[in-house]
């Protein structure tokens, strides 16, 4: 029997065989479809592909980056060859600036790497403008009170803390509010503190309690019981006034104005005196020509205009008040439009927040006086000054509700961020803002400059902010004060056509910004 093809027919199969295991062997590869991915600064998800042969691959990524999630982080295989999708999620930018974060994908089985770059680009700056064109009111100055000998005895400010408070290298302060005594004698105790100020180009006004005694319908010094300036006294009050003002100036002090009464709508039954709108109508229309130096009126708990309306309306009254005072106690923040309208300022000459627990001088006690100096600013108000200067809830400490005398207390810095870069200049208009009430912004225009003073109330970093200008600027420099830092110099920075600046402004901080025209 012949067999030999039978041979032929088994080795055949065997030589397809092995050729065809020969074809199979594949070199090991890893391909990624682009090493470059830009993404927008909202949060999302983004996407990579990646290709593999005969090949088992590893992500790497750092996990404290803004790229989370990936779908898979390891894959592939010796056998065979494919594609793999991965998806990732990425975290909204917030900052102002593009940030990357590098993703490497590793060929297990060769050991080459393959980067890939993820690029997010920067939050858009919620752009705020600045218009010189609408001007609001000039701004005169801030302080506080001179803490009166006669009432607080060793708790007088010293000379070094005028110097603190009111010194070219202070807090910048500008404004002292001074007790008049019913007694003049009494006028020397305040004196050395008074010049002290005047040295360093304090503005400097008295505000009277009470008139002397034998001037009253009750002949108290105290209140408490209805006592009011009789009408015949009416003159003798004015020379009262003027011994005071004359007293400080033979002493070297000047007096730039006084008020008719401290508080004229409240009776305790301290040093008090009450007037009524008609009384103080006739007293202002009818006597206060004779004032020497500027008049104030009405300094009522809160604003109630009731007690300066008629004195604005009548012809010969409105021509003896300078100047509207006013307390905050109880609120009292608004505009005043028939005072604007004949062209007299408006100062808030005294309020404390004062709760009586060691948190009075805590930096969220200070926000809160924050909040109602930009409420002064807005309302249109040229002046803003503190009670008084030396207490545990101002601006100096006086050893009490653990605070130390002589320390600079946090209410202190927020007034100083006004008092250095609002002094001196008229509020302008800021356009733009809206939808976040914990954001207080108000813009000031000088003769050089160009200055803001922002709050954030809030818990949450404000990034990407910008405002853009009226005009080129040369400069821009900011300060900043938070809890932790007080003034201390802040980044910002000037559009490239310098007619724009962009800043972060952190949570719970206030910062004032200079630009130079």
């Amino acid at each position: 029997m012949y067999k030999k093809p039978i041979l032929l027919l088994l080795i055949l199969p065997l030589l397809f065989i092995g050729c065809k295991k020969s074809e199979d062997v594949k070199s090991p590869a890893l391909e990624v479809s682009n090493n470059e991915i830009s993404i927008a600064h909202a949060a999302g998800r983004a996407e990579v592909t990646l290709r593999w042969a005969y090949s088992e691959w590893e992500l790497q990524s750092a996990e404290e980056g803004f790229l989370s999630d990936f779908t898979f982080r390891q894959g592939g295989s010796l056998t065979h060859a494919s594609t793999t999708r991965i998806h990732f999620n990425y975290a909204e930018n917030t900052t102002g600036e593009e940030r990357q974060q590098q993703v490497v994908f590793r060929n297990r089985t060769t050991g080459e790497e393959y980067p890939v770059v993820v690029s997010q680009l920067p939050k858009p700056p919620v752009e705020l403008a600045l218009n010189t064109a609408i001007k609001y009111q000039f701004i005169t100055g801030f302080g506080g009170m001179l803490n009166p000998a006669l009432w607080l005895g060793d708790n007088q400010l010293t000379e070094d803390d005028v110097e603190i408070l009111f010194g070219s290298n202070g807090l910048g302060f500008k404004m002292l509010r001074m007790m008049i005594y019913p007694d003049p004698a009494n006028g020397n105790r305040d004196l050395a503190i008074a010049k002290k100020a005047q040295s360093l180009g304090v503005r400097i006004f008295g505000s009277p309690w009470t008139p002397p005694a034998h001037m009253k319908s009750s002949n108290q010094q105290a209140g408490g019981n209805g006592g009011y300036l009789l009408p015949e006294f009416y003159q003798d009050y004015v020379d009262h006034l003027n011994a005071f003002v004359d007293y400080m100036a033979e002493n070297g002090v000047t007096i730039e104005a006084v008020s008719i009464q401290n508080e004229p709508d409240w009776d305790p039954d301290y040093d008090a005196c009450v007037w009524s709108p008609e009384q103080i109508l006739a007293f202002m229309r009818d006597y206060a020509h004779g004032i020497k130096v500027k008049v104030i009126a009405a300094e009522a708990v809160n604003f109630k205009k009731e007690l300066t309306d008629p004195v604005l309306n009548d012809a010969v009254a409105v021509q003896n008040l300078d100047i509207v005072g006013t307390h905050l106690y109880g609120g009292g923040i608004g505009d005043y439009p028939l005072a604007r309208q004949h062209g007299k300022e408006i100062w808030m000459t005294e309020h404390l927040h004062n709760s009586n627990t060691p948190d009075d001088w805590s930096w969220d006690q200070a926000l809160m006086v924050g909040e109602e100096v930009h409420g002064c600013m807005e309302a249109n108000f040229n002046a803003y000054v503190y009670w008084y200067l030396k207490r545990y809830y101002s601006m100096i400490g006086d050893g009490q509700q653990g605070t130390t005398v002589g320390q600079l207390l946090p209410r202190s810095s927020i007034l100083a961020h006004y008092a250095n870069f609002v002094t001196g200049r008229q509020r302008i208009a800021v356009e733009g803002i809206a939808g976040n009430n914990d954001f207080l912004v108000t813009a000031y225009e000088g003769e050089h400059d160009i200055t803001l003073v922002l709050q954030n109330h809030g818990t949450v970093d404000l990034q990407a902010i910008q405002f853009n200008l009226p005009v080129e600027v040369s400069s821009a420099e900011a300060i900043e004060t938070t809890e932790a830092d007080n003034m201390t110099a802040k980044n910002i920075a000037l559009t490239a056509d310098k007619t724009g600046v962009v800043l972060n402004v952190g949570p719970k901080s206030i910062v004032s910004i200079k630009l130079i025209k």
